[in-house]
């Protein structure tokens, strides 16, 4: 039950994202192939020629985009259609470019030094721009999850004591916080979930019970489905849960 939650909360999210961008041949599949790597806005805030956007497809490809040919001629022509830059102007060209590069500068700085940063701005920020990184909060089991998928992805060879060192950075510079006043309901004790929560006891041993044998929630909908507990109450206390 709860894959399946996960999977349709991905639809659902991926179908949000499609309806903002703008209708025509190769949109879906621009949406569904790019949005499992990084946010939709990555592309659709730049402009580039056809040829440039060929050229970055084929570089996410070779970083491991799952696409057929067929699915890279249409990502290609789509986003050449609706955010393309014209050949004919050079000027206009290099403007974005140096605007670029100075915003690239300055998300650089913004993120703290430590021995991880050259790593990422290495290695990572042919996907990401740097400010990617620092809008995040994670656990260190969620960097270390995180770390190790993206490493699969990097076709340079980055090795394995390169991804130790940028998770580190990560999970010491960017933690997950917790919010004041919500129960993170991934580690929270039986008798926390029920005193918070207004569960009954045997309620809150059912959550902690669940979460041992299927692992940690993602959201609060994913609580709906465990056996006696009530659901209206789940619901109730939805703003006061954290995970």
């Amino acid at each position: 039950m709860r894959t399946i939650s996960f999977i349709a909360l991905s639809f659902l999210m991926l179908s949000v994202r499609g309806q903002n961008l703008p209708d025509g041949p190769g949109k879906d599949v621009f949406a569904k192939v790019c949005s499992a790597c990084h946010g939709l806005d990555l592309a659709t805030d730049q402009k580039k020629t056809k040829a440039e956007w060929t050229d970055t497809v084929e570089r996410m490809a070779g970083y491991g985009a799952e696409m057929t040919k067929e699915q890279k001629d249409q990502i290609v022509t789509y986003l050449a259609a609706h955010f393309g830059a014209a050949a004919d102007a050079p000027k206009a060209e290099a403007k974005v470019d140096a605007k670029a590069s100075a915003n690239s500068e300055l998300d650089a700085k913004m993120m703290p030094e430590g021995q991880g940063k050259a790593v990422i701005l290495r290695e990572c920020t042919t996907c990401h721009a740097p400010d990617h990184f620092v809008k995040y909060r994670h656990s260190n089991e969620e960097w270390q999850a995180i770390v190790t998928r993206m490493g699969q992805r990097v076709k340079s060879g980055i090795s394995k004591e390169d991804l130790d060192v940028v998770e580190k950075y990560l999970a010491a510079n960017f933690p997950k916080i917790e919010e004041v006043g919500k129960v993170n309901i991934n580690k929270a004790s039986a008798k926390d979930i029920a005193d918070q929560l207004a569960l009954t006891p045997a309620e809150a041993s059912a959550v902690v019970q669940y979460r041992e044998r299927h692992g940690t929630f993602g959201q609060w909908g994913e609580l709906l489905v465990i056996y006696g507990v009530d659901g209206r109450k789940i619901e109730a206390a939805k703003d006061r849960m954290s995970f």
